[in-house]
This record gives structure tokens, C-alpha cells and sequence, in this order.
């Protein structure tokens, strides 16, 4: 691997290795196993130090926060999707606009609600509670309207903004 006048370099990792590569911040001698690609260049994995950004990084208190906003989120939007979107049979082009729209704004409104009492914190655990919260606001709309089970089976507008909802919610807090 090396010519005859350069000393033989082993990777610090893998003994057995030859190599030429080294860490650009520390120069230990790396193998093609072992370097990681950085915006800073190769690097050895101590020198790496591959983190998740802070914003995907939660703690226990911002679950509890999460969870604690979304529900109480979730409350007065089943009550205004009862108002706004009553449980109805069928499906016209305007009911299922104003389902779009309506689950936009719900949507839009519960991972608001979330990433600000977090302090912008984001990722799929976000996005789950979001989307319990989503469904929890569905339940609720039913529940506040009257809780028709056959009603509710035959409720496209309303399954719509629940579904258009939950998708605003996870790329929001992706």
C-alpha cells in the first residue's frame, strides 16, 4: 500500500490494517472502516462526535409538555370540528374543501402548540403525539356532536380532516 521509503502506518483501530488516511482534526492514522465524513472533512469516530441537533434531542420534562399541549389542544378543536364540521352522511366538493382546510388549521394548530411549549423541539416522537392529539381532536368532535356511530362511519369529511391533520401535524414537526 505504501512505497518502500515511507514507514508502513496501521489504523489505530484495526491493528491489522495498513493505511494512509488520517483524522483531519487529530491525524490519527484511520482505515476506510473507520473514517466518517464531516462537513469538516474525514474524521476518526472520537473526533466525529456525530451528535443529533438539539432540536431532536428531548427530555422527560418536554414529553410531559408535549403531551400535556396537545391534548389540551386537542379539546377545543374537537369542539370546534363539531361546530364548524358537523358529522354528516355523504360527501360534496365543499364539505370535503372546508375538511381540508379544517384539518389544515387543526394540524397547523396542534404542532404550533407543541413546538412552542417545547421551545421548537422536533422528530418522530413529536410527530406520534401529534398525531394521537389529531385523532384524539376526531374522537372528540364526535363525542361533542352526538357520538352516531353509523353517522360517524359514513362521516368522509370529517375521516378527511383527521387524515389531512395528521399529515400538516408530522411535516410540521419533522
Amino acid at each position: 500500500m505504501t512505497s518502500s521509503s515511507e514507514p508502513i502506518v496501521y489504523c489505530q483501530r484495526h491493528a491489522d490494517v495498513e493505511t494512509v488516511l488520517a483524522c483531519g482534526r487529530c491525524a490519527a492514522p484511520i482505515c476506510p472502516r473507520c473514517l466518517l465524513h464531516t462537513p469538516g472533512g474525514i474524521r476518526c469516530p472520537d473526533c466525529a462526535r456525530l451528535r443529533r441537533p438539539v432540536m431532536y434531542e428531548l427530555s422527560l420534562t418536554d414529553y410531559a409538555r408535549a403531551i400535556v399541549t396537545a391534548a389540551v389542544a386537542a379539546v377545543p378543536l374537537g369542539f370546534l370540528g363539531a361546530i364548524l364540521l358537523p358529522p354528516r352522511a355523504g360527501s360534496g366538493i365543499l364539505v370535503l374543501a372546508i375538511g381540508l382546510l379544517a384539518g389544515l388549521g387543526a394540524g397547523t394548530a396542534i404542532s404550533a402548540a407543541m413546538s412552542r411549549a417545547t421551545r421548537n423541539k422536533r422528530g418522530q416522537s413529536m410527530q406520534v403525539i401529534a398525531v394521537v392529539a389529531v385523532v384524539l381532536a376526531g374522537a372528540l368532535r364526535l363525542i361533542f356532536a352526538g357520538l352516531d356511530w353509523q353517522l360517524a362511519t359514513q362521516d368522509l369529511a370529517g375521516g378527511f380532516a383527521v387524515v389531512i391533520a395528521a399529515a400538516s401535524a408530522w411535516g410540521r414537526l419533522r
